[in-house]
């Protein structure tokens, strides 16, 4: 039965309040942040049944006149799609408009990475201070995301069976840890090359001898901390890392893209996607292949000639 009577504003209260635990406490808050800053303000003294095609392109249009982000509107769109989507199914509305409006095309950043030798220069840098080393090394060794790196503790550290496994993270703020991951995929296990757990050996016992030598030291048992074992927060990690990127000259890349170029020295050293998507924690094999794809033509060219030379041999033309 359709209601011409409910408010949006209401439902939309309702329907986050429902969406509560199927979510992560980032997205509910960056939906919860949306709501309150855009949508509210423009659609939600409108009943339901108000929100139809015209509607929702004025909608669109006025975010992109207020200077918008392509990308910002597009997740405003997507939470009004959602939340429409429920009202149609419990037949609240008649049909969910938003799949008919025109909506900001994005264009796919090109993906940025640094090569073997790029990388091996940028931790020569990084190793002057050995409390952010750590970071930036599980990055570039591991692809976890950044907030996986510093919500990771000693406890989900196997060092004898030269394994991690992801399950907290740390907030953007750098405010709370967070149980779980971005995704239920995220949750996950990653082996472990010896170096990094040689270097991961060598980093517990220079806690230790903080631990033993300073009585201002918290033991927070986080492998990414500071020399007195409190946690090292995005923002104090991002000002090393802008630093370390001016003092190295290299080509500027985001933190995350650290993961893509862990991602891509995996595929060029002919490690199937597969396994790649599941040390990134991507929810299926397809995410990686959309991401890296660019990086397939020459693989292949590797494999077409590696081929060629096992058959035919060295000399083959």
């Amino acid at each position: 039965m359709y209601s011409d009577e409910m408010v949006y504003r209401d439902y939309l209260s309702e329907w986050l309040k429902g969406r509560r635990y199927n979510i992560g406490s980032q997205t509910y808050k960056v939906c919860e942040s949306y709501i309150r800053s855009q949508i509210n303000p423009m659609l939600g003294h409108l009943h339901l049944s108000q929100l139809n095609p015209m509607i929702l392109q004025h909608f669109s249009n006025a975010l992109k006149d207020k200077g918008l982000a392509d990308t910002s509107v597009r997740r405003i769109l997507s939470i009004i799609y959602a939340s429409l989507n429920t009202a149609e199914k419990m037949q609240l509305i008649s049909k969910n408009y938003v799949s008919l409006i025109s909506r900001p095309k994005i264009k796919r950043r090109d993906l940025k990475v640094w090569n073997v030798e790029e990388v091996q220069l940028f931790l020569k840098f990084a190793a002057k201070d050995p409390y952010t080393y750590i970071a930036f090394h599980l990055a570039l060794l591991t692809g976890m995301r950044q907030g996986e790196i510093l919500g990771l503790r000693w406890i989900d550290v196997d060092i004898n069976n030269q394994f991690l496994s992801v399950r907290q993270t740390l907030s953007h703020d750098g405010k709370e840890f967070i149980p779980g991951a971005k995704t239920p995929s995220s949750i996950r296990s990653i082996a472990l090359d010896i170096g990094t757990v040689n270097i991961l050996k060598r980093h517990r016992q220079r806690l230790n001898k903080d631990r033993e030598s300073n009585a201002s030291y918290t033991d927070s048992g986080l492998v990414v901390c500071t020399r007195l074992g409190k946690k090292i927060t995005p923002r104090a990690l991002m000002n090393v890392w802008y630093q370390l990127l001016d003092e190295s000259q290299l080509d500027r890349i985001t933190f995350h893209d650290l993961r893509h170029t862990h991602a891509s020295l995996l595929l060029r050293n002919n490690v199937h996607p597969k396994i790649i998507s599941e040390r990134l924690g991507h929810s299926s094999i397809q995410i990686t292949m959309d991401a890296y794809s660019h990086l397939l033509p020459n693989i292949q060219e590797d494999a077409a000639a590696m081929l060629g030379r096992t058959i035919f041999g060295v000399n083959a033309k």
